[in-house]
């Protein structure tokens, strides 16, 4: 069984990221999907060791990242080269020509966890409050994914 506590948009709110330092260290993946992955610089070494972390377009850009967890492939991206605001088609093709079992992004500030066609499709929300404030919490157990939107 592996645990993946999933963040994104966090946009300077180092209150609430610290308020999950219990969970994130806890879990065996951090994932931060960009916008502000500086925020990251704070959290102790026993968190940053685990953390994956790629650049939104408010950290100037940056590649999707693949990590591996008990055989199943996870598309790490910001999702706004995706056009994740508009749909998610896109990011959800491109995952599926990368043989990802699941695609974590952010960027739109709302969080959803999706199955589409053999992909989870997760985005945390954000941290930041432009709407709710959440994470994301996710179990990979017998190569099965279970996620859960959690809000601060």
């Amino acid at each position: 069984m592996k645990t993946f506590c999933v963040l994104s948009d966090t946009h300077g709110n180092l209150l609430d990221l610290k308020k999950l330092e219990g969970i994130m260290a806890e879990s065996d993946y951090v994932i931060h999907l960009g916008d502000n992955i500086a925020d990251t610089r704070l959290l102790p070494p026993n968190i940053t060791k685990k953390l994956y972390a790629v650049k939104g377009n408010c950290d100037g850009g940056g590649d999707d990242m693949i990590i591996e967890a008990e055989g199943k492939r996870i598309l790490l991206t910001h999702g706004d080269r995706y056009g994740v605001k508009s749909g998610t088609d896109e990011l959800f093709y491109r995952a599926k020509g990368l043989n990802a079992d699941a695609v974590f992004f952010g960027h739109t500030h709302i969080a959803v966890i999706e199955e589409r066609a053999g992909v989870l499709m997760v985005n945390p929300g954000t941290l930041k409050g432009y709407v709710d404030k959440s994470y994301c919490y996710v179990v990979l157990s017998n190569g099965k994914f279970v996620a859960k939107t959690v809000y601060l």
